[in-house]
């Protein structure tokens, strides 16, 4: 029973009447078991119940309850032993006064154990007390500890949430204070409908932990304010009774800065990797003392190997280099400098060359020795290759320049010749007309000169208009072979033509082609020697045509047939330039065929081999063929002396005096009354004086341009009068201005006399109407 702790706190917890009470019963009880047990055996035991029922009595209610159950013992004796029994000696006697006597012995030994009890159960609530005062020690430096946490904690309880504690923390965090003993959701709402809430449902349901770092939440800043975003680190933890979740503990940091400067940072880091890049740029630092070299990671991309094989990356650079990047290097380590070097290097995956810049400072430690290289790599190999096609550009427009000089030399040789020789009095006609001869074919060279750069500059910059129309490209190579013809004669050329017997349509600008075909054949024609041989092949193949033009000439050498195709490109040239031209020709071919949708090759053995060049062209498609225009569909060159009308006055208008004189005196030659003037406003004083039937006006003109004087003309000049203007600029734009301005002709110069007589012939006759025209 003395070990029963709950029942002696219980039995001690009694009031007197229970006490009493609780003896009587258990008099009544034990009593009635004694009686039972008489009839048994036969009363023998009289006292076996009531002995140790008094000992308990005594124990459990005190001494004065235990008198009840002693009593009542007496009178069970009396009461079933015979008076005449007790009257003498004899057993029943001897039994009912042991009974008497050991009554007060029970009575005392229960009193001892009740004191015993009630000692142990003293211990007890002292022991219950201190631990109770311990627990409330304990909680009240936990409390003050959570209040004071640097993070936020906040405790929760039942299913509901009810909030017992928040700290300073917490409350600043949701912008609120006075939570305690209110439901979570109701108390923060905005956080009510995010994540947090559902990990605090999961977390009391189930008692499981939950944790989780850089977590978004909106939160108010203050009441009425917007929900702003947070990070936050947090943790749940379930508190318990027993097995059962009564609660959830939150503790975590507002790491809201954290995460903005790790974002930042990290935003940085990209934008420093992907400018490094971009930059094709490496930062890199070399330790002395492990002698390793650790580079960032966009040195991956330039050099193509892993940053553990770049620890050393001596083996990718130039041999040659290494030695002169060592100087730099001990002499920036010697005077605690930098260095800067631009050497070769290989990528390691491909072993492609590259061209890197070096750039490199000692760091030393706190007694002033070098510990460390910091520096910089460029992957320069662009800016390289950009320099060595700028100086190859400047080399070809410095040879270009020679060129063209020279070009444009050696017709004006003939010319200052003829010239000198019609200022010699003795000149006889046949000289005369000799010295005309070499004058306009010289003259005509240098045209085709001009022509052709012109043309260069036009498809360069997409500023050639092609006039499309099905027709059969042989008929270009018949006009191709009827200009160079005279070249090919000259030099006794063997030209075999190849071509089918059916038609080859394509659709698009013939002038242009017969131009290409014809650069071609002039290219083979200066390439060949006397007597040699070209091949002109046409060839239809699937839904493309054809044409070849091979030669056995001095061939191309390998390392300028990639090229061949750009601008200023010729091939080994000596002083003496038998084969002439600017090297354009060729250039002008590539880009007309890419504007009809074709393409051209070169091919070559080599030097002394020959050359051979392939133009592909698309077929033209079957709705679109049509017949080929006819040899006579192609207007006559005009070589006719035109008749003009008498009494009708030419103003010829150019501040340069000998074009305006020499092209005077050639319209006197034709019998056009002509007069000349070298200025605007002389012009248009003479105008308004002679009444002009017709105006050639140079655009160039120094005190007020063509295009103004032509607007004045015409604003002036009250009668019919015809416009024409001559100038050195030819581009599209520069002919429409002219129209645009008044002008019925565009000449460009040096303008064709007979072309200009036909104009003159067909606008001066009675009753025509000038037509404007670009010529």
């Amino acid at each position: 029973m003395f070990r029963n702790r709950g029942l002696l706190r219980a039995l001690a917890e009694l009031s007197p009447r229970a006490r009493y009470a609780w003896a009587v019963l258990l008099a009544l009880v034990v009593l009635a078991g004694q009686m039972l047990l008489r009839s048994v055996d036969e009363g023998r035991v009289p006292f076996l119940l009531f002995n140790p029922a008094i000992v308990f009595a005594a124990a459990a209610f005190g001494s004065a309850p235990a008198l009840l159950v002693y009593g009542a013992g007496l009178l069970f004796g009396l009461h079933v032993f015979a008076p005449a029994a007790l009257s003498h000696a004899g057993p029943d006697r001897a039994a009912l006064l042991a009974y008497a006597m050991m009554g007060f012995v029970y009575i005392y030994l229960g009193q001892l154990g009740r004191i015993y009890a009630g000692r142990a159960l003293r211990a007890e609530h002292q022991l219950v007390a201190d631990r109770l005062a311990e627990s409330e020690a304990r909680h009240t430096y936990l409390h003050e500890l959570l209040l004071q946490a640097p993070g936020f904690v906040a405790v929760l309880r039942g299913p509901e949430h009810i909030i017992e504690l928040t700290n300073d923390a917490f409350d600043e965090l949701v912008g609120r204070r006075d939570l305690t003993g209110r439901a979570f959701r109701a108390a923060v709402p905005e956080l009510a409908g995010q994540a947090l809430m559902a990990h605090l449902d999961e977390a009391f349901r189930t008692g499981g932990r939950y944790s989780a770092r850089d977590t978004e939440v909106l939160v108010r800043p203050g009441p009425g304010d917007v929900p702003q975003p947070r990070f936050i680190d947090f943790a749940l933890q379930p508190t318990t009774a027993g097995a059962a979740v009564t609660g959830v503990f939150i503790a975590g940091v507002d790491v809201t800065a954290r995460k903005l400067a790790r974002d930042a940072l990290l935003l940085n880091e990209e934008r420093l990797k992907d400018g490094l890049q971009a930059a094709r740029m490496a930062v890199w630092d070399w330790d002395l003392l492990t002698d390793q070299v650790h580079f960032s990671d966009s040195a991956v991309a330039i050099f193509g190997a892993s940053l553990d094989e770049l620890r050393q990356p001596w083996h990718l650079l130039h041999p040659d280099d290494v030695p002169r990047l060592r100087l730099a290097r001990e002499r920036a380590l010697a005077e605690r400098g930098t260095y800067l070097e631009t050497v070769r290097a290989r990528r390691a995956d491909t072993g492609a060359e590259l061209w890197i810049e070096v750039r490199g400072r000692v760091l030393v430690d706190q007694a002033g020795m070098p510990r460390t290289l910091r520096g910089v790599t460029i992957d320069v190999t662009l800016r390289h290759v950009a320099e060595l096609g700028l100086r190859e550009a400047e080399r070809r427009k410095d040879e270009f320049l020679a060129m063209l000089a020279h070009e444009l030399r050696n017709p004006l040789a003939p010319i200052s010749a003829a010239a000198t020789m019609l200022q010699h009095r003795g000149v006889t006609p046949a000289q005369v007309e000799q010295a005309s001869a070499i004058i306009g074919r010289q003259a005509a060279h240098m045209v085709r000169l001009v022509d052709d750069l012109l043309d260069a500059a036009r498809i360069s910059r997409g500023k050639v208009e092609l006039r499309y129309e099905p027709f059969d490209l042989a008929l270009s190579v018949e006009d191709a072979i009827e200009q160079v013809r005279p070249l090919l004669e000259r030099k006794g050329l063997v030209l075999t033509v190849r071509r089918p017997s059916q038609a080859l349509p394509v659709d698009g600008d013939r002038a242009r082609l017969t131009q290409v075909v014809a650069n071609l054949l002039n290219n083979a024609a200066r390439y060949t020697p006397d007597g040699g041989a070209i091949d002109v092949t046409l060839a239809a193949s699937g839904s493309s045509v054809r044409v070849t033009v091979s030669d056995n000439g001095c061939g191309i050498a390998p390392a300028l047939l990639p090229g061949v195709f750009e601008l200023f490109t010729q091939g080994q040239r000596s002083r003496d330039r038998t084969q002439g031209g600017l090297g354009i020709g060729l250039a002008i071919v590539h880009g007309l065929v890419r504007m009809h949708g074709g393409r051209v090759a070169a091919y070559s053995d080599g030097p002394g081999q020959g050359a051979r060049f392939e133009v592909t062209l698309p077929l033209a498609p079957p709705q679109a063929n049509q017949a080929p225009l006819a040899a006579g569909d192609a207007p006559a060159a005009a070589g006719h002396r035109e008749v003009l009308p008498d009494g009708m006055t030419v103003l010829v208008v150019d501040d340069n005096r000998d074009a305006a004189d020499t092209l005077a005196a050639l319209l006197r030659s034709h019998g056009v009354h002509c007069v000349v003037e070298y200025g605007a406003a002389a012009a248009l004083q003479r105008a308004m004086r002679e009444r002009p039937r017709v105006c050639i006006l140079d655009i160039g003109l120094p005190d007020m341009d063509g295009i103004e004087l032509a607007r004045q003309l015409r604003a002036r000049q009250d009668g019919p009068l015809l416009l024409v203007a001559q100038s050195g600029y030819g581009q599209a734009h520069d002919r429409a201005a002219g129209l645009a301005a008044g002008f019925d002709h565009y000449f460009v110069k040096p303008v064709a006399v007979g072309s200009l007589l036909a104009v003159l012939a067909q606008a001066l006759q009675p009753g025509a109407a000038p037509a404007l025209a670009a010529s």
